[in-house]
């Protein structure tokens, strides 16, 4: 009893905290200098800004533009000829904006380069391992499994990657499981100032990346199902969802008078359906893994039909392309359910692999995936279906945000990178952690039953 009780001091929450901040951010730091090395001391200014690609160099280029003053556009800074830039020099609604405010704010005070937000982001980082350790704690009440759920968070691959590089990953999942303990915390608590907390991380979350708003369905879901006789329950998930709201809504408002267009935060979902549901992908086998990164021409024909029926020239040009994009896949879409059903399975068992067979990783890099999936994906299944057999408000949280986390997947796109199946992996690695812990115990009691029928001379 005596070693139990310590290792309960000794993995208590707060120090599980800190020990997963410290771990989780360690990581971070130690895998971007052996990556980057020398350039990370080095690399500075236009040489910084023109060493990135894609997403990343667009983030930077939008957080020039609000440094120099010109507004939220992509800056049209002069770059070598292979770098593709989305609208250079126009709006940049394709993007949601806390990220980039938050890059912003950063280069004002250390200049382009890796000095700050690098170490910043590990920080995130450390904090997301941190707080998943606390999730684990306020839904399985076990530090073992709020352990090794941690470790989980600070070792996931994508995340540890992301952190040295403007993307917003870190940012995004520090404040998606920020946003999932407040909401924990309140339920157990009952205190109107967690509800407040939560909404607000949760618009927070959902301004640096508009598919928070399942968050927020989610919790109030699970709120008001769990709590139907709770009236003063209610009106904090009433309260939760009028902070998110309030905390996107100027952002949004700001949309409407600039363009006369209601955007609430970023114009890219039509964009991404567009992407993920064409001619050129529908075209392939059930049994081809799902990829949709290539161009496809009879969407971008489709596209450019529609826009000569319909003038959207007071738009920016984002969310033109995003209407446009939207209304001819929908009607794609209606006209092609069957090929549309077959697109959303291939993008679930696609996206249950441990990596993309068509993406871009490299060897090791699907080796480090694969081991990843390995320790979480199986357990994370057997541990979701131990902890539903008895639901509780808490797990029933947390599989309905995987659930919906798939379901969105399903229905717009799945890219190669896997970024949009990180809060999968984060969550079902909650669930692995608890079935360690099961297993571990179970075998710790046989093992301990089994010495003492061997020590025993009055067991038969």
């Amino acid at each position: 009893m005596s070693s139990y009780l310590k290792s309960r001091v000794a993995f208590s929450p707060r120090r599980l905290f800190l020990i997963l901040l410290i771990l989780g951010f360690g990581v971070r730091l130690a895998y971007g200098v052996a990556r980057y090395r020398s350039e990370i001391v080095s690399l500075s200014g236009p040489a910084f800004i023109s060493s990135w690609n894609h997403d990343g160099l667009e983030h930077v280029l939008i957080a020039k533009a609000l440094l120099s003053g010109e507004g939220y556009i992509v800056d049209d800074f002069p770059l070598p000829a292979a770098k593709h830039i989305r609208y250079r020099g126009q709006d940049a609604l394709f993007k949601a904006p806390l990220y980039q405010f938050f890059l912003a704010g950063v280069f004002a005070v250390s200049g382009f380069s890796f000095k700050l937000f690098f170490p910043l982001q590990a920080l995130f980082g450390g904090l997301t391992s941190g707080l998943l350790a606390l999730v684990a704690w306020e839904t399985f009440k076990d530090s073992t499994t709020a352990l090794l759920a941690g470790i989980a968070g600070a070792m996931h691959p994508i995340l540890v990657n992301a952190a040295a590089e403007p993307y917003n990953e870190d940012l995004f999942f520090f404040l998606f499981v920020a946003a999932i303990w407040a909401f924990l915390v309140w339920f157990r608590v009952r205190e109107i100032k967690w509800a407040l907390l939560c909404g607000v991380l949760v618009g927070l979350c959902t301004l640096t990346r508009e598919s928070g708003l399942p968050l927020l369905a989610a919790m109030v879901t699970v709120g008001v199902l769990s709590t139907r006789r709770d009236f003063k329950a209610w009106i904090a998930c009433g309260v939760i969802t009028l902070s998110a709201l309030a905390v996107v809504a100027p952002w949004t408002i700001r949309n409407y008078l600039r363009f006369h267009a209601f955007v609430p935060v970023a114009a890219i979902v039509g964009e991404d359906l567009g992407t993920g549901n064409n001619e050129c992908v529908a075209n392939e086998s059930l049994f081809s893994s799902y990829w949709a990164e290539g161009p496809c021409l009879a969407l971008n024909h489709r596209i450019a039909a529609a826009r000569a029926l319909t003038p959207l020239a007071d738009l920016p040009a984002a969310v033109q392309f995003d209407r446009l994009s939207r209304q001819v896949t929908l009607q794609f879409i209606r006209g092609n359910q069957s090929a549309y059903i077959k697109l959303a399975i291939r993008r679930l068992w696609t996206c249950l692999l441990p990596y993309s067979p068509r993406g871009n990783q490299r060897w090791h890099e699907r080796i480090i995936l694969t081991l990843y999936w390995l320790a979480v994906f199986p357990a994370g299944v057997v541990g979701l279906f131990f902890s539903l057999k008895r639901v509780q408000p808490q797990t029933a949280l947390l599989a309905l945000l995987i659930a919906l986390s798939i379901l969105s997947i399903m229905v717009v796109l799945y890219w190669s990178d896997l970024r949009f199946r990180v809060g999968i992996d984060l969550l079902l690695a909650c669930f692995a952690a608890s079935a360690y812990t099961r297993f571990g115990k179970r075998s710790n009691s046989r093992n301990i039953h089994k010495r003492m029928n061997d020590t025993d001379p009055a067991v038969v």
